[in-house]
């Protein structure tokens, strides 16, 4: 049985932060890595994936172009990169974790270890999460999760119906739409981020504004941290009323399967217009920035997302009559932590924390979505996240 001082589990890119972090502190750690590092990254990214942050949001990659927004591929390129600096055993997976006297015992593939601190930053948006519906459509119907997308070409002839309207969901239509599918996207709420306002990129504006640092306690209604991330594309902006133009088909959310026909509810214009809605609150939050701050910046130009479309949602859709031979589950994503000790998971099976911190001393995570803030779960958060569970890390095995 190894002893060592932390260990760091996942080695994606907040274990890999966390690892960078910790080395710069002088603690000795190591990274468990139960598939490759970036595994998720690796096989759940669609062949034209580009992250949705500008380089210059991306500090732990180092060296970008400022505008560039990388392609799944250069992630995992960098990725590797920073892991080749770090303590990554690679193919170990950690099956338990829990209590152990004054640290903490690891049940891994490759034997037990324990530490005095551990790290988990092992992901919660990479199990796949498909409705129950999925198990009543007719077995001639191809079906994929986003995890499992890559391309128009990987599926069967025929339309395709994307279900869900948030990231995925919408990129992936935009994906099917470019390879000449005809596509029905059953939308959802999702709020939208409109792309440039007032001379700038939008995301620069939010981050002057503190928009990625609003902590869960700052919302108005706490019931908002489990709203799915708005839409932002990777260099452009993206919208429902954008999609419908490109040739998209409307929905509603699927509610009803029988044999062929699907069923949908009628709530497109009322997620059309929460999308609008989330946009006309983000640029009132950079007006009042731009007022406050007494900044000479240009008035707000046209914006192709806010331009209105006729709807003429169906009710209902034959599969077979619209001839649609797949369907791309744009459904989400939760996290496997039935390896932690059940006194640190909560009733939905997910990690019990306060700030970041679990609920035992020297347990910590990283990469949870609202974990400390709106960006701990993005590229742009994690270093920040892991420079304080370091500290925390430090302080915790004495200075």
């Amino acid at each position: 049985m190894q002893a060592i001082d932390c260990a760091v589990v996942g080695a994606g890119p907040a274990g890999l932060a966390a690892s960078v972090a910790l080395a710069g502190r002088g603690v000795d750690h190591v990274v468990l890595e139960r598939d490759q590092v970036a595994g998720s990254w690796r096989s759940q990214r669609w062949d034209s994936f580009r992250l949705n942050t500008a380089g210059w949001m991306n500090t732990m990659f180092g060296d970008q172009e400022r505008y560039a927004y990388a392609p799944g591929r250069e992630v995992v390129e960098r990725l590797e990169g920073i892991a080749a600096g770090c303590p990554v055993r690679e193919g170990v997976r950690v099956t338990r974790l829990g209590p152990a006297g004054d640290g903490w015992a690891l049940a891994t593939d490759d034997g037990e270890l324990r530490a005095r601190a551990v790290v988990v930053a092992a992901g919660d948006q990479n199990v796949p999460r498909v409705p129950a519906l999925a198990g009543r459509l007719p077995g001639r119907v191809a079906q994929l999760h986003a995890a499992g997308y890559r391309s128009p070409a990987q599926l069967p002839e025929g339309a395709v119906l994307v279900v869900g309207s948030a990231q995925s969901g919408c990129q992936i239509a935009e994906d099917l739409l470019a390879g000449g599918r005809r596509v029905v996207l059953a939308t959802g709420l999702a709020g939208r981020v409109p792309f440039r306002y007032r001379g700038r990129d939008v995301l620069e504006w939010l981050i002057d504004v503190g928009f990625m640092d609003q902590r869960p306690q700052d919302l108005p209604d706490p019931a908002m941290i489990k709203a799915p991330m708005p839409i932002i594309a990777p260099g452009h902006g993206l919208s429902l009323p954008v999609l419908a133009r490109a040739g998209a088909t409307l929905a509603g959310r699927p509610v009803t399967v029988d044999g062929e026909r699907v069923g949908f509810d009628d709530s497109v214009a009322a997620n059309l217009a929460a999308g609008d809605a989330f946009a006309a609150r983000v640029r009132t939050m950079v007006d009042g920035l731009i007022q406050r701050r007494g900044l000479d910046a240009p008035p707000a130009e046209p914006d192709e997302d806010d331009r209105p479309v006729a709807l003429d949602p169906p009710a209902d859709l034959d599969l077979r009559a619209a001839d649609v031979g797949s369907v791309v589950w744009c459904t989400g994503f939760t996290g496997d932590f039935s390896w932690l000790d059940p006194d640190l998971t909560g009733p939905d099976g997910q990690p019990l924390h306060s700030d970041g911190a679990a609920p035992a001393p020297g347990l910590w995570h990283l990469g949870l979505r609202w974990l400390r803030r709106r960006g701990s779960s993005i590229l742009y958060g994690f270093p920040g996240d892991a420079a304080w569970a370091a500290g925390e890390v430090r302080a915790h095995l004495g200075g």
